[in-house]
């Protein structure tokens, strides 16, 4: 069927709906549609949600409907809205009657709630990759995650501010993940028009009448002070929901009307938030007075744009995070990377080659000298070859599988190599398969989408492979970092319990060892999170 109203007509546009199609989805004030909106004068057609409103809704709640549909903006990190259509009809009976609808882009996605509870799905069961991506940086590495998705929605706060709105009902369920790599806000319903300066403007909330989430509600949202309700309230959301994001669960739960009576009197635990500036940044924006808060979401963003400079995971696990995304490896776009990587992969291949071969006499055929081996195992503290043990694989083996895994036909058997090797004691092995086994966010996406069916995540297993490379070899640097990561993060990995001693340690001694091996891309990785402890 076509829906075009008296404004429609006049713009040239109307949209199409195929009602035999089951609706999207059923709430309170009506049912949505998949359709699209048709531009008559060029036939290009836009998929569209088109909401059907209830025939017997009040006077406010078709106002209300009106007033969303009116917040029309455009912005990568707001959900666009089409417009109010309003059609009249004439049944069999001669019955005038009128319709109402609110339109809207179609986005295709999951909402963050869902997200945080494992779905990476749409509403088809289509798994997608931005998903896939986001929920793997919300297992690893919680403080980017939560930073990333803030930013976003803020983005589409400033513009939603600038254009005279405050959306008041911020929370997991409406901030959509889309397909595309979008993160949106969404539901404009009980959004507030804000009057400009010597103007007044018409209130559709009375007051003393609590609306939106009470776990993210300021005080003058919780006391249904509608005059002070202002940029700031949506800033103390976007504060409460970084605090979940971080810690995994809401600040304040319980009744609903507990829950606001927190929100006006009780602090913030932020004793649960481990980085200190990341501490003042919800500090600043959960404060109860609003004078106190951020003075806009522009000014939230750059407190987080500038956290997340000074962050490890800010600087290489985000551009690792965008790279997988992208299906493009990070350290392909670094020359300085890849030449600190393959040097200290060539360094290690030669000393675990020769170290392992027991009493060859076959020379080297690579041009090194004997006396050359000797002395990496000297400079890298190795263990003196045990003549009495099986030949271990090359390193340099270990590069060549790691590369085979992103590439599906060969992916089974890499793995299966990659484990043999693992299983052989060969450290380099034994730390990629733990990164294989955490998800880690600095994996090709290629490779993550490869391994997804044959190997399940599984961070006390990671855990316990680093174990065993440090065990086996005290200079395999890269595994004394992921452990040093594993007690820093705690539960937010789940493989152990958090021990701020021994992530310094683990850290501390990565250092050393990266240092001595020249690999300059661990030695600041150590160095950054040894800072970051230092600052709690």
């Amino acid at each position: 069927m076509n829906i075009q109203g008296a404004a429609e007509r006049a713009a040239g546009i109307h949209y199409e709906v195929d009602m035999s199609q089951p609706p999207l989805g059923v709430g309170g004030m009506g049912q949505v549609f998949k359709g699209y909106r048709v531009d008559e004068r060029t036939g290009v057609k836009r998929a569209a949600a088109v909401k059907f409103l209830f025939e017997d809704l009040p006077a406010h709640a078709i106002e209300r409907a009106k007033r969303e549909a009116s917040v029309q903006i455009k912005n990568e990190n707001l959900v666009e809205m089409f417009g109010f259509v309003e059609v009249d009809e004439t049944d069999a009976m001669g019955q005038h009657h009128r319709r109402f609808h609110v339109a809207s882009e179609l986005l295709d996605g999951v909402v963050l709630y869902d997200l945080l509870h494992g779905k990476t799905s749409n509403a088809a069961g289509e798994d997608f990759p931005f998903a896939q991506d986001l929920y793997r940086q919300y297992q690893n590495d919680r403080v980017m995650f939560a930073i990333r998705i803030i930013k976003n929605v803020l983005g589409g706060l400033m513009a939603l501010h600038d254009h005279g709105y405050v959306h008041r009902d911020i929370d997991p369920s409406n901030i959509m993940i889309t397909r595309e790599g979008k993160i949106k806000l969404i539901d404009f319903g009980i959004a507030k028009q804000l009057a400009a300066p010597g103007q007044p403007t018409h209130q559709l909330t009375s007051a003393g009448q609590f609306m939106g989430k009470a776990a993210y509600a300021a005080p003058e949202l919780a006391m249904g002070d509608v005059n002070h309700q202002d940029e700031t309230t949506d800033i103390y959301a976007m504060g409460m929901l970084l605090f979940e994001l971080v810690t995994g669960h809401q600040a304040f739960e319980g009744p609903v009307h507990e829950v606001l009576d927190m929100q006006m009197r009780k602090k913030v635990p932020l004793g649960e938030i481990a980085n200190k500036e990341l501490r003042r940044i919800i500090e600043v924006a959960t404060a109860k007075r609003q004078q106190d808060r951020f003075a806009s979401a522009a000014e939230f963003r750059v407190a987080l744009e500038q956290l997340s400079r000074t962050t490890t995971s800010g600087g290489e696990r985000l551009r690792a995070s965008r790279a997988a995304a992208s299906g493009t490896p990070e350290w392909l776009k670094n020359p300085m990377v890849i030449g600190g990587a393959v040097a200290a992969v060539l360094v290690i291949a030669a000393a675990i080659f020769f170290l392992t071969r027991g009493k060859s006499d076959v020379a080297p055929t690579n041009g090194t000298t004997q006396a050359a081996v000797e002395q990496v195992a000297t400079n890298t503290g190795a263990p003196a070859p045990d003549n009495s043990a099986q030949p271990q694989p090359a390193a340099s083996g270990v590069k060549d599988i790691v590369a085979q895994l992103a590439q599906a036909d060969k992916a089974p058997d890499a793995l299966k190599k990659l484990t043999e090797m693992a299983d052989g004691g060969d450290t380099e092995a034994l730390y990629e398969l733990a990164l294989l086994y955490s998800r880690s966010v600095n994996l090709d996406q290629q490779v993550v989408d490869n391994i997804a069916k044959l190997l399940p995540q599984d961070n006390k297993k990671a855990h316990e492979l680093n174990q065993k490379a440090v065990a086996a070899d005290p200079n395999s640097y890269k595994s004394l970092y992921e452990l040093g990561c594993d007690f820093m993060a705690g539960d937010q990995r789940g493989a152990v319990e958090r021990d701020i001693d021994k992530a310094k340690d683990y850290f501390n001694r990565g250092f050393a060892k990266a240092k001595e091996q020249h690999d300059e891309v661990f030695t600041e990785k150590c160095q950054t999170r040894l800072r970051q402890l230092e600052a709690i």
